[in-house]
C-alpha cells in the first residue's frame, strides 16, 4: 500500500512540472478488497474491456409454437342493389307485311306498320319470294304513308316504307316488308347535313 501511494505522488509531481494548467488525480486498485459492489460501472471501463465482456453468439433457439388463429371478422352489411341498366330493346319485335297476290310492280309502294303508333321502327328492309330475281329498290326508310296524298306522314316512325324502282322485267311480284319495332322507344330525328346550306 505504501508503494502505491508513493507512485501516485511521483506522477502528480511530474504532471505539475510539465503543465501548470493540468492537474491529475489517479487511483490505483491494489487489492480486490478495495472494490465494493457498484463501485465500478460500465463507463469506468475502457472500450477494449467492454468488448471483452460480450460473449460469443449462442446457437439459434428452437422455433416457437404457432400462435392461435385470430377470430373471424364480422361480416359486413350487404351493399345496395345497383340501378337497373337501360334495355332499349326490351320487347322488340319484327313486324312483317306480306304482299302475296303477285301484282306488286316496279314503282309500287309497300309498307309495314308496327303494332302501335308509340312503337318505333329502328330498321327495316324488303325481300321477294323469288330470291334469284334482281329487284331494284328506289327508297327504303322508316315511316307511315298517307294514302290520301301518297306522301309519308310527318313525325311518324312506327313502320317502314319501301318504293321499288321502275325497271323492265324487274317487278317484285310477291314481297315482304320488314320492320324491327321497339315499344315505347322515342328516337329523335336530327338532320345533320343539308347540301345547299
Amino acid at each position: 500500500m505504501k508503494k502505491g501511494i508513493t507512485l501516485v505522488a511521483v506522477l502528480v509531481g511530474v504532471l505539475a512540472v510539465t503543465s501548470g494548467a493540468f492537474a491529475a488525480k489517479q487511483y490505483f486498485i491494489t487489492s480486490t478488497d478495495q472494490i465494493r459492489d457498484g463501485a465500478v460501472t460500465l463507463p469506468d471501463l475502457s472500450l477494449g474491456a467492454r468488448k471483452a465482456l460480450h460473449g460469443s453468439k449462442g446457437p439459434k433457439g428452437p422455433k416457437g409454437d404457432k400462435g392461435d388463429a385470430g377470430s373471424q371478422g364480422q361480416k359486413g352489411d350487404k351493399g345496395d342493389n345497383g340501378a337497373p341498366g337501360d334495355s332499349y330493346m326490351h320487347g322488340a319485335y319484327y313486324s312483317v307485311a306480306y304482299y302475296d297476290k303477285g301484282d306488286t310492280n316496279g314503282g309500287a309502294l309497300a309498307t309495314v306498320a308496327c303494332k302501335a303508333q308509340s312503337d318505333t321502327a329502328i330498321s327495316g328492309g324488303v325481300s321477294t319470294d323469288d330470291f334469284m330475281k334482281t329487284v331494284p329498290v328506289g327508297q327504303s326508310f322508316p315511316g307511315r304513308m298517307n294514302w290520301d296524298t301518297n306522301t309519308p306522314r310527318p313525325n311518324r316512325l312506327d313502320g317502314w316504307i319501301v318504293q321499288f324502282a321502275t325497271q323492265n322485267s324487274s317487278n317484285p311480284e310477291k314481297v315482304k316488308v320488314w320492320a324491327l319495332c321497339v315499344p315505347g322507344l322515342d328516337v329523335p330525328v336530327n338532320q345533320t347535313f343539308t347540301q345547299s346550306g
